[in-house]
């Protein structure tokens, strides 16, 4: 197996077992039966049984897409739960849930077939606004929704609960809705994950300005596992009998999408800029910075230049104080470009300074800011 960072190393290889398994089932294109329940238009049917004749999509399958959620979680106990971004939905949209999901998210619904049997009791909010769906840890992790509202005292402004919208143990999955305007600037709602045997995780939900949610936790070890990856097929070990299609290719990216972007590994920060380089035969500089210890600010520890040759990314960088390392390395960019899939040069077996002991190949996250 590939190095890829901790967070995404087992989703995305068990995404492409079980996108393979979902090509072969079913008729996906027929939606499951609707109902409307109170304030949430559109929710989704909770039927159990063998088979959904209107959904066309054995429940079994849709049980094996949640397990596999959660051994994935297993695999490392520093995740309270999962989350993914479903997108936003406008007030007064009167598209079934599950056609809406189909639409907006399709490729996460297909290969996480449980978002569209999530029972109305556990879809929450005003049915508009932010979607997200919430996976507990594991059976023993209690999950508490709240609405809450913001009090000012004399010397701070805190959160008041207004009212628990759902709490729970079992490890069963819920929607909520979020929406804010500019007369509720402050989050109005919250999650709480208490997990037996893990950390505890509170979480206002929210996403920046690219839809990412803001997971909350060390970016290296995050609290929650943002499962929306598991609608994009990403990684380079996929099963030695199948061929990924053209849309979810890893392929080495241009000079022009490295241009200006940042990337992090652990302890790591990679600055790389366009033609500020004095050398014609380079795109421009790449600052790598080191953080010494967790908690400690980040230090520049090599400055030199770049440029894309043959899918390779060729550095020549220096630490200033004599040291340096020089080699062209393999790189590959996922489809949505916010990973870059890094090798050791393959002539000389040298390796980034960011590469980790005994490593020959590593994933990089794309940061901003």
């Amino acid at each position: 197996m590939k190095d890829l960072i901790r967070c995404r190393l087992l989703p995305a290889v068990l995404c492409v077992a079980l996108a393979l398994c979902l090509t072969a089932c079913g008729d996906k294109d027929t939606p499951p039966v609707e109902t409307e329940t109170g304030s949430t238009a559109g929710t989704i049917s909770g039927g159990k049984g063998g088979k959904d004749s209107a959904a066309g999509v054995d429940s079994k399958l849709t049980e094996k897409s949640l397990n596999l959620l959660y051994d994935a979680m297993a695999f490392d106990d520093q995740y309270a739960g999962a989350v993914a971004y479903l997108g936003y939905r406008e007030q007064g949209d009167s598209t079934p849930l599950s056609s809406w999901l189909r639409e907006n998210c399709a490729g996460l619904a297909e290969a996480m077939p449980f978002l569209l049997y999530i029972p109305a009791e556990r879809i929450l909010g005003p049915g508009y606004g932010d979607l997200f769906c919430i996976v507990p840890r594991d059976e023993t992790t209690m999950l508490t929704a709240e609405h809450i509202t913001w009090v000012s005292s004399q010397f701070e402004v805190g959160e008041v609960t207004e009212e628990v919208l759902y709490q729970a143990k079992g490890a069963q999955p819920v929607l909520i809705f979020k929406n804010l305007d500019d007369s509720h600037p402050l989050p109005d709602v919250r999650i709480t994950l208490e997990p037996d045997n893990g950390p505890m995780c509170g979480w206002f939900p929210e996403v920046d300005e690219y839809g990412v949610p803001r997971i909350p936790g060390d970016p290296d070890a995050p609290l929650l596992m943002d499962f929306e990856i598991w609608g994009v097929v990403t990684g380079l070990d996929y099963p030695e009998d199948w061929e990924p299609s053209e849309d979810v290719r890893w392929d080495p990216p241009t000079a022009w999408e490295l241009a200006y972007t940042n990337w992090s590994c652990e302890h790591w920060d990679i600055e790389i800029s366009w033609g500020d380089s004095e050398d014609p035969d380079y795109e421009g500089i790449v600052n790598l910075y080191q953080q010494p210890a967790d908690g400690q600010e980040y230090v520049l520890a090599y400055t030199g230049v770049w440029r894309m040759e043959s899918g390779c990314l060729c550095l020549e960088l220096s630490d200033g104080m004599g040291g340096s390392v020089s080699g062209s390395f393999p790189v590959r960019m996922d489809p949505t470009g916010e990973y870059l899939y890094v090798e050791q040069d393959w002539e000389t077996g040298v390796c980034p300074p960011f590469f980790g002991e005994q490593t020959d190949c590593i994933d990089l996250f794309r940061t901003y800011g």
